[in-house]
């Protein structure tokens, strides 16, 4: 009987190495290196040289040289020291008032049983698609001298037979300011506090509420210290949004806000570069210190959560019950909601109203020349927003997927510091982006001249948007088990037909998440931009802007109303693309 041969049991043989293994990867997988080099240089030309350019912009001196000349005049003189104090004052209170009306929409809807608490969710979520200022234009239009507010009080006064009011609302001035700023951009803080309370292991206030301890020592001592990590990135958020805002400061408080007669610093750098002075080593100088405070707030920020851990999530299921809380406290909540909700719904009805109506304040007879001016002066401003917002949404949420496949799966050496250098224009406010792209790109490097073009306006959309697509891919790559694409690369594919084929399809609920982020701010920015438009690549918002700057209410109402009726039909369509499972765009 031949003798089967047995595989030989002696363990020093040398067992013959594939021969892959020992082939570098740059040349296994030749696009992946490639791949690392244009995000390399994407980051290099979009976001260091536009921050560097900026900063040497500051101290270069006229007859050439550096100098510190500008910030010395900025901080020797009364009129600069003042649009400093009125941005930190401004944009404090701001962000104070923000964090708490935030953390009170997301505790009523999520550790209450008050009624309404799925048209709260609903109405905290519209002032993202509304830009600032828009929002401050709503305000003039409902508390304005001929708002619909100060006419009601008139009347009411003229009735019980007061020749004037005894009392009428002012929303100019640093409180108006503050309160337009705070309806734009409270859901941001809300959006956090709701995910850190979801989050939360809710069986450690049980665990206090069964040791003995009220309500009001269980919610200071157990429930908003674990919210400590979301309040200190709302604070970073909302404190960077408030302090480089236009639209609202420059709408609302032109006439000074709480020192002097100055406004803040993102108008008056704006009035520097694009005014009569035309002076952009000082609109510079004023972007650079504008992100001193931010960084302090990062910085604060890391130390106060240093060496601290808020971990609950334990990978025990739980169930959220909405527990007894006290009846004052829950129908305090449902006050302040309902208030807001009800304001938030004002703001759009009245914007509504405007495109419509004869002259407000004066006439309410319906008309149609309003949006008849609106198509024919801006047709192509409309067509431009939506072309290049989403030209540059899209790039945003594509570059960002590639960005964290090749992050989280192809990982080399300086990925780490590639990764944080790509979060940069995250942190850094949109007017500072939008400065030194003009600078950047201005033909101080011929091969890099962009000025008064769409690429520019384009890629200043793309940087400023491609961290969150960044961020939105890692986190969904981390659940998605990479297996699927070792059996595709053991079946011969490479990496490029593995993204393309098999992990971008998996990544579609991020990516058009991504997309939907990124196309609702583009729509609605001005910030950045204003630097960059010229008159053939003119904007929707800032013919809206122009509109309420020359008082033409009733146009920059109907351009309002276009605005959000484009958003609005592109989250519809995004949310049908996704078959109605997208998380951004649920109720």
């Amino acid at each position: 009987m031949p003798q089967i041969p047995v595989e030989s049991q002696d363990t020093n043989i040398e067992r013959p190495r594939l021969v892959k293994a020992s082939v570098p990867r740059i040349l296994r997988e030749p696009i992946v290196p490639l791949t690392i080099a244009g995000i390399v240089v994407v980051v290099a030309m979009l976001i260091i040289l536009p921050a560097a350019t900026m900063l040497v912009e500051s101290v270069r001196a006229p007859e050439g040289g550096l100098t510190i000349e500008r910030y010395t005049r900025f901080f020797g003189t009364s009129y600069f020291r003042d649009t400093l104090f009125n941005t930190l004052t401004v944009s404090g209170l701001a962000t104070a008032i923000s964090l708490l009306l935030g953390v009170c929409f997301a505790y009523t809807i999520n550790r209450t049983d008050v009624p309404l608490r799925g048209f709260f969710t609903v109405i905290v979520l519209v002032p993202m698609l509304l830009p600032a200022f828009l929002i401050a234009f709503a305000l003039i239009l409902l508390f304005g001298r001929n708002g619909v507010a100060n006419v009601w009080l008139r009347s009411l006064f003229e009735l019980v037979g007061f020749a004037e009011p005894l009392f009428q609302f002012n929303v100019y001035g640093p409180w108006g300011v503050i309160l337009a700023q705070t309806l734009s951009f409270f859901p941001i803080g809300f959006l956090m506090f709701l995910a850190a309370l979801s989050a939360a292991d809710s069986r450690l206030e049980d665990a206090a509420a069964d040791l003995g301890a009220s309500y009001w020592y269980t919610l200071r001592r157990v429930t908003l210290p674990l919210l400590a990590p979301a309040a200190v990135a709302a604070s970073l958020m909302l404190f960077m949004f408030h302090a480089s805002a236009f639209g609202a400061p420059a709408i609302l408080g032109g006439r000074g806000l709480f020192f002097g007669n100055a406004n803040m610093l993102a108008p008056e750098a704006i009035i520097q570069t694009l005014g009569a002075r035309s002076d952009w080593g000082m609109g510079a100088t004023l972007a650079v210190i504008l992100v001193v405070p931010s960084l302090f707030m990062y910085l604060l920020g890391e130390y106060v959560l240093r060496n601290k851990s808020y971990v609950t999530v334990s990978g025990t299921p739980t169930a959220f019950q909405p527990r007894a809380i006290p009846t004052a406290v829950k129908w305090g909540l449902f006050v302040v909601c309902f208030a807001f909700s009800l304001l938030i719904i004002s703001v759009v009805l009245v914007v509504l109203a405007g495109s419509i109506t004869q002259t407000w304040g004066v006439s309410y007879a319906l008309t149609q020349r309003h949006f008849i001016t609106a198509l024919t002066a801006s047709r192509r401003s409309i067509s431009n927003s939506v072309q290049l917002a989403f030209t540059g949404a899209l790039s945003a949420a594509l570059f960002g997927m590639l960005a964290a496949y090749i992050y989280t799966r192809k990982p080399f050496p300086g990925v780490r510091v590639l990764d944080f250098i790509s979060m940069i224009p995250y942190a850094l406010p949109g007017m500072v982006m939008g400065l030194g792209f003009a600078l950047a790109f201005s033909g101080r490097i011929p091969a890099l001249f962009m000025a008064g073009t769409s690429s520019i306006i384009v890629l200043n959309h793309f940087v400023r948007r491609m961290p969150y697509g960044i961020r939105s891919g890692v986190g969904a790559l981390k659940q998605i088990d990479p297996s699927i694409e070792e059996a595709a690369a053991d079946l011969g594919a490479n990496p490029a037909y593995s993204f393309v084929r098999v992990t971008l399809p998996l990544l579609r609920a991020s990516f058009l998440a991504a997309f939907v982020f990124a196309f609702m701010n583009m729509m609605t920015d001005i910030t950045a931009v204003i630097f960059l438009v010229s008159p053939r690549w003119r904007l929707l918002s800032v013919d809206i802007f122009n509109a309420i700057d020359a008082a033409r209410y009733g146009t920059a109402a109907a351009l309002s109303v276009i605005m959000i009726s484009v958003t609005l039909a592109v989250l519809g369509v995004t949310w049908i693309a996704s078959g109605r499972k997208l998380g951004v765009l649920r109720k």
